[in-house]
């Protein structure tokens, strides 16, 4: 059998669309299960006005039910009395039967009571009724409403429901609105339809001028885009975001070239770009070199071209661009230092203070990472980066709400067209970078220290107030602020602890009187939080995770290092020689678990193994110290490598568990000394093999 089911409403968000025919599927799919029926396949169709689902290979009866129930054993469930126990009692009462009901059941454990349940599975079709009423009923949405005089709740209002199971109405009714076999295609451009069996539907849909297929209707864009909306050396600007909320707010897809008067070109093509995309869903047209040029596709809901949609769309669009230029020229009416002032108004955070005061610790922050960077040389710009940096969020064009995503880029431009250092301009479009995961990093010095100063403030000022990052909630990006500093610190090669760094901004919060918990404990979860985003990029950039997780476990305060250590570690464990190591390391790590001491006494030595191990481990100790200090981690793999055929010696020929306590605990040192050097550079006991 075939089941198509459509819920008809008034037009829904578009970013509620995927999402709640995702729920419906998958809620369909366990009531099924729920109900013991057996399907092929459940697929999913949607637009603004309608949320479909087809199943298809719907079995005709439910699947027999035929278990058995085990209780609890038969000397728990009954006394001695041979009357049902409190126990045999409970689990009669749970399964809904009477004593005489009860089996005893042998299993390899004893006796056992038990109940057999059997039933003959009905039709499937008597079942759908109630099926498809609690899948409306149950579905949940981000927003919902109730609307006239009902009083459950939807995204919409609900105008319809299309119900039909091979070629016969499915019944129900929810408050008033019952299930029939009629539909409705496009607003504008199609009517009403009945439909006697499910293709019907589909043929009619169309017919209608309704594209049901989300991926049908998208494509459609893409195609009809290339096709009529770009001259020679143009290109649409198709963000997948904007793409995948215009295929959801039509049912049927017309692109129309627009145009604007190219006196607004004067603003920067970046606020236009946000006017179109953001506000008005448009898609910009540019030239081959990426210059923005006056013109815009606007997706009509509809079949056709129309004269009045692309003049509508060119008026509003016009006000929206008179706004941008207005907002940019009353800024450009007075030096962006200017604004600086206005930040000590602005709130950060209730318990940090506010922007000015940020800005005031980030430069003392900056002052520490620039002597350890050996910054002097721009010590100036990067003071004057950081005293910019966020003026721009007072500025008309960033204050208005209109154009938040702009931060940075307007002070940029507005810095410039002061008279400031293009580098100082730069650095204040930069210290935002990265803004989100696989987002540009920044370049310049000045950019570069800014931005990882000012996230650091961030990052340990909001833990040292006590503000809570969980799974769901994290309100001031934290975790964002984390993986920026770590990605800047690696793109830019940084040799620079990032323990240091906590602790001066820890420093210079108590400085400022805003810190709220124990500074050992802040800087503890700091660290830890911190730690926990170093294993996130390594995990993003491909490397083994036994690999990240042991040369972490070590050491991964300079993440330069840990990098350069997890390269070296990741190439060397391919190799056959090391595939041979892992064995004997996690042998000696796990004889060593409980034993803390690695002073060994010779004098207590019985065979040559020992003395031999003795000597290699000494030897070994020197020179890896040597070897680590310089970097030179292939140096020091290769030492340990060298030791196979010594460490095997011993474990052929001494017993470590010796009945004297004293050689037991000295050949137990021994491992321990051997297992420290092991773990130099790396856990070498966390890598898998």
């Amino acid at each position: 059998m075939r089941l198509l089911f459509e819920i008809g409403m008034e037009e829904n968000p578009a970013r509620f669309l995927v999402n709640a025919l995702n729920d419906l599927k998958n809620n369909l799919s366990k009531k099924f299960k729920d109900e013991r029926i057996k399907y092929e396949d459940i697929k999913t169709f949607g637009t603004p006005r309608r949320l479909v689902i087809l199943v298809e290979g719907l079995a005709e009866r439910q699947e027999d039910l035929n278990e058995l129930n085990m209780g609890p054993a038969k000397r728990v469930a009954y006394g001695e009395d041979g009357s049902l126990s409190k126990a045999g009692l409970g689990f009669v009462k749970s399964q809904g039967v009477e004593a005489k009901d009860l089996e005893i059941v042998e299993t390899p454990k004893g006796e056992y009571i038990a109940v057999r349940k059997f039933s003959k599975g009905v039709e499937t079709k008597s079942l759908l009724s109630d099926i498809l009423k609690n899948l409306v009923l149950e579905l949940e949405f981000p927003k919902s409403m109730k609307w006239a005089d009902r009083k459950f709740r939807f995204a919409r209002p609900i105008q319809w429901f299309l119900a039909i199971v091979d070629d016969e109405l499915v019944k129900f009714e929810i408050e008033g609105i019952e299930s029939g076999l009629e539909s409705r295609g496009h607003r504008f451009f199609g009517g009403r339809f009945t439909v006697s069996n499910v293709d019907e539907y589909f043929t009619k849909i169309r017919e209608n001028n309704v594209i049901i297929d989300i991926a049908e209707r998208k494509q459609m864009i893409r195609d009809m885009i290339a096709k009529n909306c770009t001259g020679e050396n143009e290109v649409v600007l198709i963000h997948e975001n904007l793409l995948d909320e215009v295929t959801n707010l039509v049912e049927y897809p017309y692109p129309i070239v627009g145009t604007f008067n190219s006196d607004f070109l004067e603003v920067p093509q970046e606020v236009l770009i946000i006017s179109m995309e953001v506000h008005q869903r448009y898609f910009p047209i540019l030239d081959k070199n990426g210059k923005l040029l006056p013109k815009f596709v606007v997706i009509r809901n509809g079949i056709e071209y129309s004269d009045k949609v692309k003049a509508g769309n060119e008026k509003v669009l016009s006000a929206r661009l008179a706004d941008a230029r207005f907002f940019y020229q009353e800024d450009l009416k007075q030096p962006l230092v200017e604004n600086v002032k206005k930040l000590e108004t602005v709130v950060f955070q209730k318990d940090l203070g506010t922007i000015a005061a940020k800005i005031r610790r980030v430069s003392k922050l900056a002052d520490t990472l620039i002597d350890r960077l050996g910054y002097n040389d721009v010590r100036e710009d990067i003071q004057r980066t950081i005293t910019l940096c966020k003026a721009d969020l007072v500025t008309n064009m960033i204050n208005e709400k209109e154009f938040t995503e702009l931060q940075g880029l307007m002070g940029a431009d507005y810095a410039l067209k002061s008279g400031e250092k293009e580098t100082v301009s730069l650095g204040i479009q930069e210290h935002y970078f990265p803004r989100f995961k696989g987002d540009k990093l920044p370049t310049t010095k000045e950019g570069i220290v800014a931005g990882i100063c000012d996230r650091m403030d961030t990052l340990v000022g909001c833990l040292g107030v006590g503000v809570q990052v969980t799974g769901s909630k994290d309100p001031f990006a934290l975790r964002r602020a984390a993986l920026g500093i770590v990605n800047v610190i690696i793109n830019s090669n940084l040799n620079v602890s990032l323990e240091e760094l906590v602790d001066k901004s820890i420093e210079v919060l108590e400085a400022d009187g805003v810190l709220k918990r124990d500074k050992v404990e802040l800087k503890k979860e700091v660290l830890e939080f911190l730690k926990q985003r170093v294993i996130n990029v390594f995990t993003d950039m491909g490397y083994r995770r036994d690999v990240i997780l042991s040369v972490v476990a070590v050491a991964w305060d300079n993440v330069i290092d840990t990098k350069t250590a997890i390269e070296v570690l990741e190439s060397t464990v391919q190799e056959e020689s090391f595939k041979n190591l892992v064995g004997i390391v996690k042998r000696v790590g796990n004889i060593v678990k409980a034993h803390k001491d690695s002073s060994v006494d010779v004098n207590l030595f019985n065979e040559d193994a020992e003395k031999s191990l003795y000597n290699y481990v000494e030897s070994l100790d020197k020179e890896v110290d040597s070897l680590l200090s310089s970097k030179n981690y292939k140096g020091y793999l290769n030492e340990v490598l060298k030791g196979e055929e010594v460490v095997n010696n011993y474990f052929n020929n001494v017993m470590i568990n010796d009945k004297d306590e004293a050689i037991k605990n000295n050949r137990l040192s021994q491992m321990k000394k051997l297992n420290d050097i092991y773990e130099k550079m790396a856990d070498l006991n966390l890598i898998e093999g």
